[in-house]
């Protein structure tokens, strides 16, 4: 099950989201050495936290395992004012677009082989999931280049906007990536059971 939250909301979850950007820090730059993202303070968190961003949190016996963030293309994101040397098409855009970002899976729980207690699965179940609930089928994103084939597996329609460059110890592509009720069914497959991933069954809306 995973945790939504709003930007709005995470005033009321301060310790919560302190253990997410000690995570984030501990996932992007102790173990892939994005460095650019580091801070003295060990906690990872930049000017897109913000009041539109939309977190999701996987949880395993109230430890955190896995953590995504949602971010509105109508504002400005990584690829339009951070990582735009990344595309060499123009990112899409849009009220119906979203991007996805600092998807993290800790350290022994990133099986890939298909399972209902994947939190790589559960991950990728919640964006489409709020996406769906939300009025958005597309998210750009930047991942470690081996996982479009995994994507495409699980029905996302992907395209690259770029090529794969070095980012700290990984080997990044910038995507976009489409998705609709076949994406959702190939998950439902994928992990062996057609449960809501989301803890509220409102979905709340970004702000």
């Amino acid at each position: 099950m995973l945790i939504v939250l709003s930007g709005s909301e995470i005033s009321r979850q301060a310790a919560l989201m302190e253990r997410v950007y000690k995570f984030r820090h501990s996932v992007f730059v102790e173990e892939k050495g994005w460095t650019d993202l580091s801070h003295p303070d060990g906690l990872e968190h930049d000017q897109f936290d913000d009041a539109h961003a939309v977190h999701q949190i996987c949880l395993r016996d109230d430890e955190i395992v896995g953590y995504q963030r949602l971010l509105p293309t109508t504002r400005p994101h990584l690829l339009t004012d951070v990582l735009n040397d990344l595309c060499r098409q123009r990112p899409p855009r849009g009220p119906r677009v979203f991007e996805w970002t600092r998807f993290a899976v800790a350290q022994g729980h990133r099986e890939m082989r298909p399972r209902g207690d994947s939190p790589f699965l559960e991950l990728a179940q919640g964006v489409v999931e709020w996406g769906m609930a939300n009025r958005v089928d597309t998210v750009s994103a930047v991942i470690d280049w081996r996982l479009m084939v995994i994507a495409m597996q699980l029905r996302f329609f992907v395209r690259p906007l770029g090529f794969p460059t070095r980012m700290g110890r990984d080997e990044v592509v910038a995507l976009r990536m489409s998705f609709n009720r076949e994406t959702l069914a190939a998950l439902h497959d994928a992990r062996g059971c057609t449960h809501s991933v989301l803890n509220d069954a409102s979905w709340p809306t970004a702000a």
